[in-house]
């Protein structure tokens, strides 16, 4: 959220107090925590989950996706997030050129996977050239459970595959410990001339002066982590 809101041209405002725009169209995949609610409420949001039967009977598209084979038409977004998710998806590469295929010219991909910087390659988990998952390491599990299998652990080359597909690419290494952000690599992908969005001396300035969001922040988590509860109520209600 740091990130897009750099993007956004925000500022460093939490979420909550960013300025409605429902012309900005805005994709993503398996969205967490509270914030979801609130770029819904700002933007035109897709919030979307893997689900094989569902995305075949065609339903909910706003709601249901595979990144692999996007149902949306060319240039339709102006954001795609995926945070913590590709490490998981089986053909990664179908998956990062279905993104550029969705974002409008100007639009920005932003990414987070396990990645290691000083790794210059991938380490590729699982062998996915065939039609079924053939295991080169013991196998990893991450997400809600520990059920979703990890194909790949991210390293330098990622940056070269994003720039062949034809993003130009920033890799950002950010801490922001104030507002809780712990040390992390953020990808941003753009498609078109790459614009610079983190400005380093910006982080230091966010460090030294808006500590007071943390209690903020908890304020809002219970406060959206409520809204979303009430909302699915009332939509299982209505079905």
């Amino acid at each position: 959220m740091y990130v897009l809101g750099k993007i956004l041209k925000q500022g460093p405002l939490a979420v909550y107090n960013w300025s409605k725009n429902k012309d900005i169209r805005m994709l993503e995949s398996s969205a967490r925590g509270s914030y979801p609610v609130m770029l819904a409420d700002k933007f035109d949001y897709y919030a979307t989950e893997y689900d094989a039967e569902k995305i075949a009977k065609r339903k909910k598209p706003r709601e249901y996706a595979d990144f692999q084979n996007l149902h949306y038409d060319d240039e339709s977004f102006d954001v795609v997030i995926a945070s913590d998710v590709f490490e998981h998806v089986r053909k990664d590469e179908d998956g990062y050129k279905e993104i550029y295929r969705v974002l409008k010219k100007g639009g920005t991909f932003i990414l987070t996977v396990p990645y290691n910087h000083n790794q210059p390659e991938t380490i590729h988990r699982v062998d996915t050239s065939g039609d079924k998952d053939i295991h080169l390491l013991k196998p990893q599990y991450h997400g809600g459970g520990g059920h979703t299998l990890t194909y790949r652990n991210y390293g330098r080359d990622l940056l070269s595959l994003l720039k062949r597909i034809g993003y130009a690419v920033g890799h950002f290494e950010l801490e922001v410990p104030n507002l809780g952000i712990t040390q992390q690599s953020v990808i941003v992908g753009r498609k078109g001339d790459y614009v610079d969005v983190i400005d380093k001396t910006e982080v230091s300035v966010a460090q030294k002066s808006l500590g007071f969001l943390l209690p903020y922040r908890i304020f809002l988590l219970y406060k959206y982590t409520i809204m979303g509860f009430v909302h699915y109520w009332k939509e299982m209600m209505r079905k």
